[in-house]
């Protein structure tokens, strides 16, 4: 009888301390830093160079490393087959850097509510924000090398964004080609007798 108890109150001493004493380990590679690697940078080589070149402390890095995970997500977002703000839902809104909050523009996106003009004035905005904090940060051959990144990683999303954004506009006023049935009369009006009202007399 003692010894059933003696053994029960041993396991339990044993789960607890496994439980108390048990390692904390981080899903994913161990190499990756979360806080110098953020989210939806894998997706881009550019975009590890680039951040790889970066002090490990210090606001502006800590701003660009911001600024370069919100460009890759909302890239991540708008050409991802989900179609949908999973990425950028959380992501942080500058007036430094935005336009309007990321969300709001790949939900507007994905609902080809964005035109040509848009875009160029986001992806703009983005980019001078980007090469501002790399000025910052970067001296010499690196500078030279990270601008290129960072237009590379700004030029991905720009291309996402016309190739999944843009939505055909109707033209109303003349034919697409000389195929088009744009012009095309249907039979049932074609015999239609003219219009012989008061707008219809010449003034």
């Amino acid at each position: 009888m003692y010894n059933t108890i003696t053994l029960i109150v041993f396991f339990l001493i044993l789960a607890g301390l496994l439980v108390h004493y048990k390692p904390k380990n981080i899903e994913g590679f161990a190499s990756v830093n979360p806080l110098l690697m953020p989210e939806c940078v894998s997706r881009s080589t550019d975009a590890q160079s680039l951040l790889a070149r970066l002090p490990t402390s210090g606001e502006e890095a800590a701003e660009l490393r911001q600024l370069v995970s919100k460009v890759c997500c909302m890239e991540a977002d708008i050409a991802s087959p989900s179609a949908g703000v999973y990425r950028t839902m959380h992501a942080q809104f500058r007036t430094s850097q935005d336009m309007e909050p990321p969300a709001t523009i790949v939900g507007r996106c994905l609902r080809n509510a964005v035109n040509k003009r848009d875009i160029e004035l986001i992806v703009e905005k983005y980019a001078q924000r980007g090469k501002t904090l790399i000025r910052r940060l970067c001296m010499g051959h690196d500078l030279g090398l990270a601008m290129n990144e960072w237009d590379a990683v700004v030029v991905r999303l720009q291309f996402a964004m016309m190739s999944f954004c843009l939505k055909e506009q109707p033209v109303m006023d003349r034919p697409l080609g000389a195929r088009d049935m744009g012009f095309w009369e249907p039979d049932n009006v074609a015999d239609l007798p003219q219009y012989q009202g008061v707008s219809s007399v010449p003034k």
